[in-house]
């Protein structure tokens, strides 16, 4: 019987006859299962997430499993509502607060760099600008020491100076006598030719009385009464700017005050009456000559008129007349503008041999 039943094959099902190795049929043992069968239930089958059909409508078996725990879920739900609600209202809360710091960090980010940007720039053009004054400076400084060293090598040194082709040599002491002076500052930017001669695109003529008048500050006598050569003269100081020369043709003229004018010429009484000026070869340095209606007959030739005030005198046109400003000194005179009711239309002036820096006459 024991043997009989562990020679069962595995796979026999309960209830079949086993067929037995002998062929006499009295051997054979029947093995029956005394199990019941399992009667037939409602069961879910389980099902994976990709076998699971959405539209697929859900029998009411399907429910039956959870029927039961309804209520207890809902009680659960129930229970836990405000809790979820409270940590609901927290993490909002939260979240605000983290977007309030986050949008300030953003305020303070860019208001951070905007500072770093504007204080990078104002470093910036303040570096530049000092960089640029040192560069400046430095020029200002090689130019002045080269300047110093060309004064210093001509003070020791003759000059030598290309006058129209004609040569002169003189000293840089003698040229700086008058320090503003064209021949006093040509040195600054003009460099000497291959033999070492100042070129001066300048008739030579009478360039020797200027050299002798830088020398020793005098002209001769018989130079002064010769009104030609002294009109040449004072060409020739006007192009070398030399203000003492040019004076110096009007230094021994008799004076005469603003007193000793209205003393010769008083003052018209009536506006329409003009008066005949004969001032000549005077000093009238400073007058002031306002009110009076100037006659166009009137000469000042060879005068002196250094600061003298016209500018408040009337002036009268004649066709046949000009006044008479040949020869004069008229540095720092004021007149009247044309156009004015001070000077009539088509007044003319004679200012042959004049020196002047007015630009209204």
């Amino acid at each position: 019987m024991t043997e009989a039943y562990f020679s069962t094959p595995a796979g026999h099902i309960p209830g079949e006859q086993v067929p037995s190795q002998s062929s006499n049929a009295s051997d054979s043992v029947v093995f029956e299962s005394t199990m019941e069968e399992i009667p037939h239930r409602i069961s879910t089958p389980f099902r994976t997430a990709s076998e699971i059909d959405v539209d697929e409508p859900l029998e009411e078996s399907d429910f039956r499993v959870y029927e039961g725990k309804v209520p207890d879920w809902n009680m659960i739900i129930d229970s836990f509502r405000p809790q979820r609600e409270a940590l609901h209202q927290g993490i909002m809360k939260q979240l605000k607060e983290l977007q309030g710091l986050e949008e300030w960090y953003e305020r303070s980010n860019k208001e951070f760099h905007s500072r770093v940007a504007g204080a990078h720039h104002d470093v910036w053009n303040e570096l530049m600008e000092r960089q640029t004054r040192l560069e400046t400076d430095k020029k200002k400084y090689e130019h002045e020491k080269e300047l110093m060293n060309d004064i210093r090598r001509m003070q020791t040194e003759k000059i030598k100076l290309n006058v129209g082709g004609t040569l002169f040599v003189t000293s840089f002491t003698t040229l700086k006598k008058d320090p503003n002076s064209l021949l006093a500052n040509m040195f600054r930017d003009q460099r000497p030719d291959a033999d070492g001669a100042y070129f001066i695109d300048r008739d030579s003529t009478y360039f020797k009385l200027v050299l002798n008048y830088l020398r020793d500050l005098k002209i001769p006598k018989s130079v002064r009464e010769d009104p030609r050569v002294m009109d040449e003269l004072m060409q020739e100081a006007q192009y070398y700017r030399i203000h003492g020369l040019l004076k110096l043709r009007w230094m021994d003229l008799p004076v005469i005050t603003q007193a000793d004018l209205e003393k010769r010429y008083p003052r018209p009484t009536s506006s329409k009456s003009a008066v005949v000026f004969r001032l000549e070869r005077k000093n009238l340095t400073g007058l002031d000559f306002s009110g009076y209606r100037i006659d166009p007959s009137s000469s000042f030739q060879g005068s002196n008129l250094q600061d003298c005030n016209f500018k408040n005198a009337w002036f009268i046109f004649d066709f046949q007349h000009e006044v008479n400003f040949s020869h004069t000194f008229l540095k720092g005179a004021a007149f009247p503008k044309e156009g004015t009711p001070y000077r009539s239309p088509g007044v003319q002036f004679n200012l042959n041999g004049a020196v002047i820096d007015n630009a209204s006459l």
